[in-house]
């Protein structure tokens, strides 16, 4: 009859029902990178440690699909990855509901970056003194001499006051590592003849701190003069290495067990 509707099969109804339903919920991964912010290969490269999982993901194509309930969440993901809060710690934040520990995951991570912030002060501060006195740099001298010198004192704020008043001492920063400044008085220029650094250790945990004391010498061949002490009756306490931040190293023990950091000229 004209005018009349043809017979809806039902069963292509319903599915068509679904799949409307289903393409309404979730959103393909070009489309969800956009409203979250994150790339296309973040999105995966998230998805395969585990940190932001697709909704659907096509077992042969493999195209991943995410609801959009899921945006916040990634927004959140991209937010902490701008500070850089590294992907393991990322996680044990979105894993618990625990303020407390999510603030100190955020205060560990400041740290972190004010500590990186200082370190490249430091290298833009040497970058600039290359560029104005040239790339000079200190011939260490040979043969065997004292380098530093570490003693005990039961308050490290009293005894640098001290020193700074009683002998006109600069107390300077020696070392830096990326968990921490490591400080003494220094004598000199690192190569130079009267190059001296003299350590001052308040902490009684500390494995190197005096009596018996410690002391430090600057050596022609760190390997083969180590080797040559221990022959000589010392004991190995670290074998030859390389620490961040300073010469390469190493420590023995006389025999009356005073310590003996021997360092590369």
């Amino acid at each position: 009859m004209a005018g009349r509707r043809p017979a809806v099969d039902s069963r292509v109804t319903r599915d068509w029902t679904v799949v409307c339903v289903r393409n309404d919920e979730l959103v393909p991964i070009g489309h969800f990178a956009r409203l979250s912010g994150l790339s296309i290969h973040a999105l995966r490269h998230y998805d395969d440690v585990g940190l932001l999982t697709p909704a659907d993901v096509d077992p042969i194509s493999g195209y991943r699909r995410y609801r959009r309930d899921q945006v916040r969440l990634a927004r959140l993901i991209r937010a902490l990855r701008w500070v850089d809060l590294p992907v393991e710690e990322l996680r044990s934040v979105l894993a618990t509901t625990d303020e407390d520990a999510v603030r100190d995951v955020l205060e560990q991570h400041r740290s972190r970056l004010e500590r990186r912030r200082d370190l490249l002060t430091d290298q833009l501060g040497d970058l600039d003194r290359f560029t104005t006195k040239g790339l000079n740099m200190p011939t260490a001298k040979t043969g065997a001499r004292p380098v530093q010198l570490k003693i005990a004192v039961d308050d490290l704020p009293t005894a640098i006051a001290f020193y700074e008043k009683a002998f006109g001492f600069q107390y300077d920063v020696t070392r830096r590592t990326h968990d921490g400044d490591y400080s003494s008085f220094m004598f000199g220029t690192y190569g130079d003849a009267g190059f001296f650094m003299l350590h001052l250790l308040d902490d009684p945990d500390d494995t190197d701190r005096p009596g018996p004391t410690t002391f430090g010498l600057l050596v022609d061949d760190l390997d083969a003069d180590h080797t040559r002490v221990l022959n000589a009756g010392a004991t190995e306490v670290v074998a030859p290495r390389d620490a961040e931040g300073m010469p390469r190293c190493s420590a023995v023990k006389d025999p009356s067990n005073n310590w003996i950091w021997l360092y590369q000229a």
